[in-house]
């Protein structure tokens, strides 16, 4: 098939989050089709000329054609606050202003003009702006999170009165133009079943496939070296649910760890740290922040126990999978596994209060035997799942049946 995929970044470097699934999913669905991709330059990610070739010609050993746009909101400070302040106005949700682009506009029109495709995949649903009533090509819908719950979870969590305000109006908007927009794709991508629940609540009417995030189980493999006594986080804290996860375990939870286990280290690694984490990092050198490190393996491998204290997120977490696939014993939130086929006790420990993850994750400090079980359970269990190559078939039958005409077998 000759597919067209809108994608709202360059999916590159794949270092984390959307972005590793991003070019995961390119290079696997490129394995069986020709493969066009359109998509956003985001200047916090691919930050010189030098960088963005680099991104480009790596993707073109995957892709058919690779081509880039600027994404307006980021090119300066005054059009990012002029994006907010519109955004108090325009009717839809922000993030479809935010992509609003004449070039991708016109380029689209071009391609489609020149270009017979079988499928076009909008890859977030704020790219929906780019559909139109006339194409009768066929389209799916990619829903990383329910975009409306994730934007609701961050303004339940956030102490800012305005920013609450515009947040939640934000998150009305979405959940407005989910259900307006989701009816118009062959297919909705969702990450996990729970998502295509809730978006079944939003648009009971809508066709829904899952297809889960994976992991690259031969790049992160279990290390059996020797285990430090610390604690790990990872997730570029440019992202609001890393902030808020990793001030949520300093505040909240580190402290009584501390009292059980004075020694215990935590790292917390990803790029761009707030100010507070910084703060906090001074006054206890226990708490040792890294910023971006280009290869989190010999962290996460040193470290006793992966914390995933997430509140905000929706989909599946790249990150836990990633340290799944290295045998590592967890403690996480059900937020911060939702959506993961995962047993409490089994693979992964589950704790939803502070109290809770202390006491998990000081018994993980204390017991190596119990570590190593969860460790390599967590490891089976993403061996069978999630590796990037069962990921792709699984898009590849989605394509298959939207390009057939066929209804959704999916029965949520």
């Amino acid at each position: 098939m000759k597919i067209l995929f809108l994608s709202q970044f360059v999916p590159y470097p794949p270092h984390g989050g959307a972005l590793q699934r991003g070019y995961n999913i390119i290079r696997e669905i490129a394995r069986y089709n020709s493969v066009h991709l359109l998509a956003f330059i985001h200047p916090d990610i691919l930050k010189s000329d030098n960088e963005i070739e680099e991104a480009k010609k790596e993707l073109c050993k995957f892709c058919n054609s690779v081509e880039f746009f600027h994404l307006w909101v980021k090119e300066s400070r005054m059009n990012k606050y002029a994006g907010l302040l519109s955004g108090l106005f325009y009717s839809k949700p922000f993030s479809v202003l935010a992509h609003r682009s004449k070039r991708m506009d016109s380029r689209i029109d071009w391609l489609l003009k020149k270009e017979q495709f079988d499928l076009i995949h909008y890859d977030t649903i704020a790219l929906s702006r780019f559909n139109r009533n006339n194409i009768t090509i066929p389209k799916v819908m990619t829903h990383h999170n329910i975009e409306s719950n994730l934007m609701r979870r961050r303004a339940q969590v956030e102490k800012n009165v305005l920013a609450k305000y515009y947040l939640s109006l934000q998150a009305k908007r979405l959940q407005v133009y989910e259900e307006a927009e989701s009816g118009k794709y062959a297919v909705n991508i969702v990450m996990s079943e729970k998502d295509g629940e809730e978006l079944k609540k939003i648009n009971p009417h809508v066709n829904i496939e899952v297809v889960p995030n994976g992991v690259d189980t031969t790049y992160f493999t279990p290390d059996h070296g020797e285990e430090t006594k610390s604690v790990i986080y990872t997730g570029g804290m440019n992202m609001f649910a890393n902030r808020d996860a990793v001030l949520y375990f300093l505040n909240e939870i580190w402290p009584a760890i501390k009292a059980k286990e004075p020694d215990v280290q935590f790292y917390a690694i990803g790029q761009d740290p707030p100010p507070e984490l910084a703060q906090i990092s001074r006054r206890d050198p226990h708490v040792i922040v890294t910023g971006y490190v280009d290869d989190i393996r010999p962290f996460v491998s040193k470290a006793a126990v992966y914390v995933v204290p997430l509140r905000v997120g929706g989909g599946t977490r790249l990150k836990i999978l990633d340290a799944m696939a290295m045998g590592k014993a967890i403690v996480s939130t059900s937020i911060g596994c939702e959506g993961l086929e995962v047993s409490n006790g089994e693979n992964i420990l589950i704790s939803d209060n502070p109290t809770a993850f202390v006491e998990n994750t000081v018994e993980l400090l204390k017991n190596m035997r119990k570590r190593g079980d969860l460790g390599a359970a967590a490891r089976r269990l993403v061996e069978s799942k999630y590796g990037w190559e069962t990921i792709g078939r699984t898009l590849q039958q989605v394509y298959e049946k939207a390009v057939s005409g066929k209804p959704s077998l999916n029965t949520l």
